[in-house]
């Protein structure tokens, strides 16, 4: 799909800090490199571009808490994740094109 490494596009479509010292400047600088699209922490996300499944239509099984044994799950557990539109892929495919300098900081 976008070939980048994995985990890349959790951490690239959240928040992603950079910090850099600047010559003449005392303070640090920090800079949200991150697209923003999504924060699971505030429970916030751009609709039509990404969406948070925790359960699946065929999800409604025992094997969906993580309080049994890690074995037993078998295909039956749906873990909670991102869907990223086609779209959002798109953006994605972009900025990684434009700034491969944030894909190698990440």
């Amino acid at each position: 799909m976008l070939n980048l490494p994995r985990g890349l596009v959790n951490r690239l479509t959240g928040s992603f800090l950079i910090a850099f010292d600047e010559k003449g400047k005392d303070d640090r600088q920090v800079v949200d490199c991150g697209l923003n699209i999504k924060n699971f922490t505030k429970k916030v996300h751009v609709p039509d571009y990404v969406r948070f499944v925790a359960q699946g239509s065929s999800a409604n099984t025992i094997y969906d808490d993580f309080n049994h044994n890690q074995h037993a799950r078998g295909s039956k557990h749906i873990r909670k994740h991102w869907e990223y539109s086609q779209e959002c892929l798109e953006i994605i495919e972009e900025y990684a094109t434009t700034y491969p300098e944030i894909i190698v900081a990440i």
